[in-house]
């Protein structure tokens, strides 16, 4: 569940970080004597309040047993019509992620994986005067305190791209004047980050008394 990074905008389908996972999951469910159903409920420019509004349909109808949860490069930005004011403010951004949790768990989600955000080039002021990598890191800390509150797991993706170089990190995005959007090399570094952390809550989802095969 996400926004366009979770979606793999840009990039061919085969080549996104979920496309890299479903293969991964294929295979171990093969070793493993497992069927596991996945599903990309990525949708491009959405923010957690969008993504709440989809919810029921994309979340509690699927009522998976391990969700990954990825939000914030909208919800951080600020547009021309909203004068500065961010898409979603601090508060209401820590609170939808904490719904999409309860949600995710009152409908049988046994695992549930919240990731930071990568870094990005995009370090022109926006509308409110506050650089876009400032505020993009600013609530990467917010999702870090909504993992610690909610007591799920953390993937940060944030600290896993942050050695990059600037010549690196270029290599890992779109070309400007995007600068945000992960390339092909960018999703392979991304599945890399978030596998062994899926591969972890499988293990346990499959070990536990189960309605059926793992959902993903």
């Amino acid at each position: 569940m996400g926004d366009s990074i979770t979606f793999g905008q840009y990039i061919d389908p085969a080549l996104r970080w979920t496309s890299l996972i479903a293969d991964r999951l294929r295979r171990h469910a093969v070793s493993r004597c497992l069927e596991i159903d996945s599903h990309n409920r990525g949708i491009s420019g959405e923010t957690t309040r969008m993504g709440l509004e989809r919810y029921p349909k994309d979340v509690q109808e699927l009522s998976p047993d391990v969700m990954t949860l990825q939000f914030g490069l909208n919800d951080c930005n600020c547009w021309q019509t909203d004068r500065g004011v961010p898409r979603v403010s601090e508060s209401a951004f820590k609170a939808n992620l904490l719904e999409m949790i309860v949600r995710a768990r009152r409908f049988g989600a046994r695992h549930i994986i919240l990731s930071t955000n990568h870094r990005t080039l995009r370090r022109d002021p926006m509308i409110s005067g506050e650089v876009y990598e400032e505020a993009n890191a600013r609530y990467s800390d917010l999702i870090r305190a909504v993992a610690r509150e909610a007591a799920v797991t953390l993937c940060d993706i944030q600290a896993v791209f942050k050695p990059f170089s600037d010549e690196e990190l270029a290599r890992m995005l779109l070309p400007a004047p995007d600068q945000l959007h992960l390339s092909v090399e960018g999703n392979r570094v991304y599945a890399d980050a978030i596998w062994p952390f899926i591969l972890a809550a499988v293990e346990a989802a499959a070990e536990q008394p189960t309605k059926g095969d793992p959902r993903i």
